[in-house]
């Protein structure tokens, strides 16, 4: 069975709000709603996912937790590309530790948070961030119809599990079409220790829904040692393959990485003629790193991408430091609201000002994309091949 070792244990909000609280692009949101505080990463910043408090900033991928603090949820831990760092480059890789190599559909994350820490006959499923999307809703109706996918949820829930599905429509594209609306079973983690259950204790459990398909077996290459999986069948397969977005690697110690097809990635987003201004959306919208694995596929540096990264994030956190800067002196000086937004009304960030002063949440990203994004060119960005650097 996988350790859990890689894996903090987490049993409430302050078992892992201590080591995440500090960072400024891990949103901690209490949902007035449902009446649960949701932990999510909002974009991978340089300091993120790195150093000796990772292993707890990779559990903020939407762990979700009850009013009272318990641990409601716990979904899937951030996981990265090949070839996103170097520990990742496929020569690093201990491909003799690989335990499970699933298809990866193209559609959305999805986990049941139960209503209740004391009782699970009532659940709410979410994507990463939210309740009330429409993928969220879309789960919603699919399970509640059926009383065996109820039943079989509320028993994982009742025993400090979460199941966690990808959910496919034809109803909501992303690149791969579906024929039909469907859940589909990923994982199941232990709560508290974060550990995933092998997949022959998720067949023990009967799930009443399709468990993403092990497709290890394909990616056996015929050296010494047996049943060691091939680098160079899987390069080929995310070459040549089509029809397919990626495949997720699993390891003995429970962690993951991704590998994107290049048919995928070339509908999702151009890697040939990328230019510096989509890199910068891709930032943005929190899919850098779909973008990197791309061009580690396609023998591209991820250095330009790195770059244009560090630009945003350097701006965003010297704009957010100014802001606080000035709403900390105005409160030090008891300013009213009406004082500070006639001492500001001509600053450029004034709007970044008075929501702060106010209390209110402020989208740093949001703010870039309007007013900053422009700035980025539409010059291809350098083709630099990996070999050559």
């Amino acid at each position: 069975s996988i350790g859990p070792k890689m894996f903090p244990k987490i049993s409430c909000l302050n078992d892992l709000l201590p080591f995440v609280k500090d960072k400024e692009n891990i949103r901690v949101k209490f949902d007035e709603t449902f009446k649960k505080t949701v932990v999510c990463y909002m974009i991978q910043a340089d300091d993120l996912f790195v150093g000796e408090n990772a292993a707890y900033e990779k559990e903020c991928r939407g762990i979700t937790f009850h009013e009272t603090g318990e641990i409601a949820c716990r979904t899937l831990h951030k996981f990265k590309n090949i070839g996103e760092n170097e520990s990742l480059q496929p020569q690093n890789i201990r491909w003799a530790d690989v335990t499970r190599i699933s298809l990866k559909k193209d559609g959305s994350m999805l986990t049941p948070v139960p209503m209740s820490p004391d009782e699970f006959s009532t659940f709410k499923f979410k994507t990463k961030k939210s309740f009330d999307t429409k993928e969220a809703l879309l789960g919603d109706d699919l399970v509640h119809k059926s009383l065996v996918k109820s039943i079989w949820i509320k028993m994982m829930l009742a025993n400090g599990m979460t199941p966690t599905f990808e959910v496919t429509s034809p109803r909501m594209p992303i690149v791969v079409l579906y024929k039909e609306d469907e859940l589909t079973l990923l994982h199941i983690r232990e709560n508290e220790s974060g550990r995933y259950l092998t997949e022959e204790e998720i067949k023990n459990f009967k799930p009443p829904f399709p468990i993403v398909e092990n497709v290890m077996y394909k990616f056996i290459g015929s050296g010494v040692p047996a049943n060691l999986v091939s680098w160079d069948k899987l390069k080929e397969y995310a070459e040549t393959a089509v029809g397919e977005e990626s495949v997720v690697i699993q390891f003995k110690s429970g962690d993951m990485v991704k590998l994107k097809t290049s048919w995928y990635v070339s509908l999702h987003r151009s890697i040939t003629f990328t230019r510096v201004r989509d890199v910068a959306r891709a930032v943005l919208m929190d899919q850098v790193d779909d973008l990197k694995g791309a061009f580690v596929i396609g023998g591209r540096s991820i250095d330009p991408i790195v770059k244009i990264e560090k630009e945003i994030f350097d701006k965003i956190h010297e704009v957010k430091e100014l802001v606080s800067e000035i709403v900390a002196d105005g409160k030090a000086l008891s300013l009213t609201q009406k004082d500070m937004a006639l001492r500001f009304n001509k600053h450029i960030h004034f709007g970044l000002i008075m929501n702060t002063f106010n209390g209110k949440t402020v989208d740093y990203l949001a703010w870039y994309s309007k007013y900053h994004l422009d700035s980025h060119s539409l010059m291809v960005i350098d083709q630099t091949l990996v070999e050559d650097e």
